[in-house]
């Protein structure tokens, strides 16, 4: 018995390692980069990049909403759908939000903004968007988590190992890189000058229109948009 226990224990410690954890990240950020992406061209007829990464097509809250489910919903895997449906509407509600103030506080900014539509709390939560979290959180559950977490348990040899150190340098470095220059992009809407080297190479390879380019729908934090050039600005 005791050492069933020590297996289940190793089994479960494997399961949410590092190594996991960041693939999920990956998978998590890359799959809803790549569906936002689908959903921005069915609904407005153009092509939108929802990535929050300069060298990378992953988007960060997905990416993060992925690691989040699978960490608080561990033990509601075999649960009913509608509880499952119910955890991952309220923690994505509350998660998108903190994802948006933070990008508020922090750089100035708003990558989305629901205040113009019906049933939203403020900017960045809406009643009816939260389904989507939702039905994401019961399809991870179900479906893409099941089969992700096969393919990680198997893959421990020694060179998936260090695949999984190098992209993690190249994630932390690209995602510090992309945050450095949304920084800088906020210090030139207050005119301030550049303090150093980096900050001079920053204005030059990553000026406003580049970065706007980058994420079509960033806009000022302090904009704020009318009911009607709602569809026309998200």
């Amino acid at each position: 018995m005791e050492y069933e226990l020590t297996v289940q224990e190793t089994s479960r410690q494997k399961e949410f390692s590092f190594y996991n954890i960041f693939w999920i990240f990956v998978a998590g950020g890359v799959i809803g980069c790549i569906l936002e992406t689908i959903w921005c061209c069915f609904v407005f007829g153009e092509y939108s990049s929802r990535s929050s990464n300069l060298f990378f097509p992953i988007s960060t809250v997905w990416g993060l909403g992925a690691v989040l489910f699978t960490l608080l919903l561990k033990e509601n895997m075999e649960s009913s759908s509608g509880l499952i449906f119910l955890k991952g509407y309220i923690m994505g509600g509350m998660f998108e939000f903190a994802c948006g103030f933070l990008c508020e506080k922090v750089l100035d900014v708003t990558f989305w903004d629901y205040s113009a539509l019906p049933f939203s709390l403020g900017r960045y939560v809406n009643l009816v968007f939260c389904c989507f979290w939702g039905l994401a959180a019961l399809c991870w559950c179900r479906k893409i988590y099941p089969m992700i977490r096969r393919i990680l348990m198997e893959k421990t040899r020694k060179s998936s190992r260090l695949l999984t150190q190098g992209f993690a340098v190249f994630m932390l470095l690209t995602t510090l890189m992309s945050g450095a220059a949304l920084l800088r992009m906020s210090e030139r809407s207050q005119d301030l000058p550049p303090q150093n080297r980096f900050e001079q190479y920053l204005d030059q390879h990553y000026s406003d229109e580049i970065l706007q380019k980058c994420f079509p729908k960033m806009k000022p934090a302090d904009l704020v948009i009318p009911s009607d050039q709602y569809l026309a600005d998200r």
